[in-house]
């Protein structure tokens, strides 16, 4: 077959392979130029070879629809690839959005409840120190047991009314921490090992740890805390010791 018709043929084989770009880009011009060249070439190396070694290699219009064939073949397998691998980074991508707003949201959620968590502390501190004062002053003056008798009674009912406060609050704390509990769902043992490494975190991320620590403290015995039940060392290093 002559060049021209050659050329003519891979055209209108190749033409359906959208991949190749339009009908006029280089990419596909390129390809439509080489294949009459590789098969006029394997044509002059077959005669050479012939000279030398006294052997047919033949080269065909059958030859030429193969090596169509062969190349259509390969260009689909390596699309089918590309549009896997598309698919993967794509869906990776969709996740690794939704965990970074599912831990925008859950770190918002944990520094209200460090507030929470910290002024319920300071309440509880200032009516120890009360329940310490009118300890002493039943045993410093037997005279008013009866009077004192009666403040320990109020002072019993205000422990109560603390306490349910409490118990509410736990009870609606339960569902966030569930809710935490099914967004980290989507993480696992190796992101902890890479986040333990870090020797600076990002922004934030030392915040949402040092919460968890206040959040744990008292449960995780990799948690330090001193007599008060408070975490001794809210650093990075000390939430590296958590992890």
């Amino acid at each position: 077959w002559p060049m021209d018709a050659l050329f003519n043929v891979g055209q209108k084989f190749l033409a359906p392979i959208e991949q190749l770009g339009p009908q006029d880009s280089p990419v596909r011009a390129g390809i439509l130029d080489f294949l009459p060249y590789s098969f006029e070439s394997t044509g002059q190396v077959a005669q050479v070879f012939m000279s030398n070694e006294r052997r047919f290699a033949y080269t065909t219009p059958k030859s030429f629809l193969e090596l169509i064939k062969l190349y259509t073949a390969m260009v689909g397998k390596k699309v089918d690839a590309l549009e896997d691998q598309k698919d993967r980074l794509t869906n990776g991508l969709d996740k690794l959005r939704k965990t970074q707003e599912d831990v925008a949201g859950l770190e918002e959620d944990l520094k209200e409840k460090a507030v929470v968590v910290a002024e319920k502390a300071q309440a509880a501190d200032v009516f120890a120190e009360e329940v310490g004062r009118e300890k002493a002053n039943v045993q410093a003056e037997s005279e008013k047991a009866a009077v004192e008798a009666t403040n320990c009674s109020k002072i019993a009912a205000d422990v109560a009314i603390q306490q349910k406060s409490c118990e509410e609050d736990l009870a609606k704390a339960i569902p966030l921490v569930k809710e935490a509990e099914s967004a980290l769902d989507v993480l696992d043992k190796k992101d902890f090992q890479e986040l333990k490494a870090l020797a600076k975190p990002p922004g934030g991320v030392d915040l949402v740890c040092e919460a968890a620590m206040h959040l744990q403290a008292g449960i995780d015995p990799n948690i330090d805390i001193d007599k008060k039940g408070q975490v001794k060392d809210t650093s990075w290093k000390g939430s590296q010791k958590m992890m």
